[in-house]
């Protein structure tokens, strides 16, 4: 994700552990190119910690999966010290809606007392019930989830009515913190052609509010864990991002340009190479471990062994060699996230790379995304 605004992204810049992490995040990048084991764990881990959710939204079925058992907050105690030894730094929170879960706040603090960077990935409608806890949470980063720059279209593809109002009355009670000290506070739009004709009005909606505005295609891979929307909606229309990003600093951003030449010459994503096993890696609610964001198919359980050995076993090395060689999914999380531009930095880079990375300001939160201008915060009318 690129971002103007260095100052508020200080924290996972400057943290303790993120150099670190990001020369690990090159080994490892050499090291796959080379054919090598790999040198560390995971840059990031995407942890779905559970599939309960009080939306419906049409592009998602994960609230409609009945089942129970999820890992306890001790299991992600003892997953948090396999991965910070492992020299992870990034963790996402996610869901389904994490906030739905008693003990999701002790379960950030596994990783965040620990010295990592998390990032919350909710829909919003929890944070004027939590905005006190998630600031005490040490978590590093919010990233709420809107879909339109009106409630009529939010709330419709979110299938829950009055929602747009209550996450935008919870986004100003976290933003009534210290900017100091509360965690950087991002709004993130999933455009389809059902809401892409108003990226424009998203974007000057909420510029000068949060500390950024993204933008994540919706996209759909073959082998995808779960997808709810009809085809017509998935094929983006270039011509019509254009005209909504005209005008507005999102035109001089080089991967939105490069998104909408590759719609009208090719009609899909810009091709990047793919890092999955490699920068990243995701956990379902159960433990299972995907070397995919998208979960396209489990390597093994953190119940039944423990991450580090899944990560450097056979079976997760030949997913990588599957994932390099033969799958044909370009999908936004090696775009949007960035992760196939900073890993071809860290591969060509050498002194330089930890400079690069910075200047090129790598990601708080990998599902994350194109974005925009940033500007200081302010009240959202």
């Amino acid at each position: 994700m690129r971002f103007n605004n260095f100052w508020d992204y200080r924290r996972i810049l400057f943290s303790k552990g993120f150099a670190s992490a990001v020369w690990h995040s090159r080994k490892n990048v050499l090291a796959y190119g080379q054919g090598r084991p790999l040198a560390a764990g995971p840059y990031m881990a995407e942890l779905d910690v559970t599939y309960r959710c009080n939306c419906r939204c049409q592009m998602c079925q994960r609230w409609k999966d009945p089942r129970g058992d999820e890992l306890r907050a001790d299991e992600y105690e003892a997953l948090a010290g396999v991965l910070r030894d492992m020299g992870s730094h990034q963790i996402s929170i996610a869901g389904g809606e994490p906030l739905m879960r008693d003990d999701v706040f002790d379960i950030i603090k596994s990783f965040s007392g620990r010295g990592m960077s998390v990032n919350i990935c909710t829909n919003g409608l929890l944070l004027e019930k939590y905005h006190e806890k998630i600031y005490n949470s040490g978590a590093t980063c919010v990233t709420v989830s809107l879909d339109g720059a009106s409630a009529a279209s939010h709330d419709a593809i979110r299938g829950v009515p009055e929602s747009y109002r209550q996450i935008k009355d919870g986004i100003q009670r976290l933003l009534a913190h210290a900017r100091s000290s509360r965690p950087i506070v991002r709004v993130r739009m999933t455009i389809s052609n059902q809401n892409v004709n108003e990226m424009r009005a998203f974007y000057r909606k909420w510029d000068s509010v949060v500390d950024d505005v993204l933008f994540q295609p919706v996209h759909h891979c073959s082998e995808a864990y779960y997808t709810g929307m009809d085809e017509s909606t998935l094929h983006l229309d270039p011509d019509l991002i254009a005209d909504q990003i005209n005008a507005t600093p999102l035109a001089h951003d080089g991967y939105l340009t490069r998104l909408i030449k590759s719609l009208q010459t090719c009609g899909s994503f810009p091709y990047q190479q793919c890092y999955a096993a490699v920068l990243m890696a995701r956990i379902d609610p159960w433990g299972h471990v995907y070397p995919c964001l998208e979960q396209h198919v489990s390597v093994g359980s953190i119940r039944e062994t423990d991450f580090r050995t899944i990560w450097n076993s056979e079976f997760i090395d030949k997913e990588r060699k599957h994932l390099a060689s033969n799958r044909a999914c370009n999908c936004w999380y090696n775009n949007t996230a960035l992760i196939g531009y900073y890993g071809n930095l860290l591969e060509k880079s050498r002194i330089q790379s930890l400079w690069d990375v910075a200047r090129h300001n790598i990601t708080c939160h990998v599902p994350a995304v194109i974005s925009g201008k940033n500007s200081k915060p302010a009240t959202l009318k």
